[in-house]
């Protein structure tokens, strides 16, 4: 039977008009394409790689030009002049000094030499000391004044800080690709659940309608015969009693079928609501080994990948508290652009050299801080375990309720034939007079019953296949199981 016809007739009857029907394997890629949660993780991750890419920059010299302009309230003069008049003056006294000697050598009558003549030897040194020496006067800074300079630092040596920065930042974007991966598997499973009970009520609106159908066949025969007088009134009242019953569960299922295919629309980020158009085959048959599937959730699991991931970035960040123990040696270098104006401040034109630091005592904050990175390490590796221990147990659990639901829906089988044929020879015999309404209505809801607890035992273990899957990150894998049932 054509899946697509019958999707439209169910919504049809649930009055679900702005629907799209669809299967399930579209409807995954609907929802790896359009959830915003993905889209939003998936630009996470694409920050992480660009915070690592950033970090190699470290490793690389900083160049930086400083530039700037000042205007002060006038111009800075460095005023040496004084000495420079107390040389002149004491040059001066020597000229007076030796002219002394030469008068009272030449005139040792009357060595004194005049007034008059210490005046003019006195001002004739002074007059030639000024001219001989320039003034002691010179402008270190301009009223209107800038500079300009490069500078450029190499690390050579940060106690590893370095190169733990980028392996933290490598962990980062590792955490987050698997945090993706996690999200993604999550949400395959909870579609693919939601899926699961949307195609389950499809086929309980099918057999409901089916169901009504018969039911007021057998309202409106036992009306006739109430009318004949062949049965009594109690026949046509239990007839509507159950045509009743019959629609208030179509009604049930078909809200409770509205509602997740909003859920579902809601997921696969979309306007128009996903009503499933798959019906639901028959449980899987494959059979899950424990062992493999021990194997599978750590090595396969997202949620193990993401807390080793995570554990690893602490792991990381231990060894970027440790770099603070340990000293910081780079070499520097800077140039002058307007060097006239370093000459004028008596600082050089350019200077290269090594500088290193270490800090001695911060109060115990690098130790206490050290000590918190490994602690959260250690705390993320008890997770990892627990996760580790949870998953396996839930998928434990998860095989055995897959084998018990195979073996229900097998052995469920033959009891919706026997229901099934119960209630045509009960209404062939209410026909004839030999059964009575009850009857007939109850062999019904024995049939409907039965077809129902088989289509749960199929969905219940179609659910546990998702749940295995899941664990061992694999829900990919279940469209192919499901089609291949389907087939």
């Amino acid at each position: 039977m054509n899946p697509r016809p019958l999707a439209l007739a169910i919504l049809a009857a649930t009055g679900i008009v702005h629907a799209e029907p669809m299967t399930l394997s579209v409807g995954l890629d609907r929802l790896e394409s359009g959830n915003n949660g993905l889209k939003a993780q998936t630009q996470k991750l694409t920050t992480a790689s660009d915070q690592h890419k950033a970090t190699f920059a470290n490793f690389l010299p900083v160049v930086k030009l400083d530039a700037g302009y000042m205007h002060l309230d006038r111009d800075i003069v460095l005023d040496l002049d004084p000495i420079r008049d107390a040389m002149v003056q004491l040059q001066t006294g020597d000229a007076v000094s030796l002219a002394k000697l030469d008068y009272a050598m030449k005139n040792p009558a009357s060595p004194t030499i005049p007034v008059a003549s210490q005046l003019a030897v006195k001002n004739a040194a002074a007059s030639q000391l000024d001219a001989a020496l320039p003034h002691f006067v010179k402008t270190s800074k301009e009223q209107d004044d800038w500079d300009a300079s490069v500078t450029a630092y190499q690390p050579l040596f940060h106690g590893g800080r370095i190169l733990a920065a980028e392996r933290v930042a490598a962990a980062r974007e590792r955490a987050a690709g698997s945090d993706l991966d996690r999200q993604k598997n999550d949400l395959r499973r909870d579609f693919t659940k939601l899926y699961l009970q949307g195609a389950l009520l499809r086929s309980s609106i099918a057999l409901r309608n089916e169901a009504i159908d018969a039911i007021q066949h057998h309202r409106d025969r036992a009306r006739t015969m109430v009318t004949q007088g062949m049965a009594d009134r109690a026949a046509l009242l239990r007839a509507e009693m159950a045509l009743a019953d019959a629609r208030t569960s179509l009604s049930d299922d078909s809200a409770k079928l509205e509602s997740i295919s909003l859920t579902l629309a809601q997921m696969a980020g979309q306007d128009e609501t996903i009503v499933p158009s798959d019906s639901l085959p028959p449980p899987a048959q494959t059979n899950f080994d424990i062992a493999d599937i021990v194997t599978e959730i750590g090595k396969n699991s997202p949620l193990i990948r993401s807390l080793a991931a995570q554990q690893d970035v602490a792991h990381k960040a231990v060894a970027v508290k440790n770099a603070d123990f340990l000293p910081e040696i780079g070499a520097f270098g800077k140039y002058e652009l307007n060097q006239d104006a370093a000459k004028a401040a008596l600082a050089p034109c350019w200077v290269v050299g090594v500088k290193g630091t270490i800090t001695l005592f911060r109060g115990g904050a690098d130790w206490y801080g050290r000590q918190a990175a490994r602690s959260t390490e250690v705390e993320l590796a008890n997770l990892s375990k627990e996760a580790e221990s949870a998953l396996l147990a839930q998928a434990k659990r998860q095989v055995l309720t897959f084998r018990q639901s195979r073996t229900r829906f097998a052995n469920l089988s033959a009891h919706a034939e026997l229901a099934r044929e119960n209630h045509r020879v009960t209404g062939m015999r209410f026909e004839q007079g030999l059964a009575t309404s009850l009857e007939v209505v109850d062999a019904w809801l024995s049939m409907q019953k039965a077809d129902l607890d088989r289509l749960a035992a199929a969905g219940d273990a179609w659910i546990s296949t998702q749940e295995i899957l899941w664990a061992s990150g694999r829900t990919s894998e279940f469209v192919n199981l499901w089609n291949g049932a389907r087939k």
